[in-house]
């Protein structure tokens, strides 16, 4: 989930289309990550297979409890707060991914 994480969060607010996040989605923290990097919608079909229709019911449970905590009132407003946009210094965020790049080739 890694490479897909880094380009929504790389992507969210630089084009002009909805973002949708593939890649390994199983968990309600894999939507969070994915949400908060800035896609518009998780895809969870590999987990839907896995665990049935009803993983979808306990991912949105346990999402909004999750935002409730966090003292998050919409998931527009989440949306997006972990991108490279968002960042103080998205030049050091666009190293920092380089240098996990750069270490993870092999």
């Amino acid at each position: 989930m890694r490479l897909p994480l880094r380009w929504v969060a790389i992507l969210h607010g630089q084009v002009k289309a909805s973002i949708a996040a593939t890649s390994g989605i199983h968990t309600t923290q894999d939507v969070l990550k994915m949400l908060m990097a800035g896609a518009d919608v998780t895809m969870m079909c590999s987990a839907l297979l896995k665990h049935g229709a009803g993983r979808i019911g306990e991912v949105l449970t346990e999402l909004t409890r999750w935002m409730e905590e966090h003292e998050y009132e919409s998931v527009r407003q989440m949306k997006g707060s972990m991108s490279q946009k968002s960042v103080a210094d998205p030049a050091a965020f666009e190293r920092a991914n380089y240098m996990k790049a750069l270490n993870s080739y092999k």
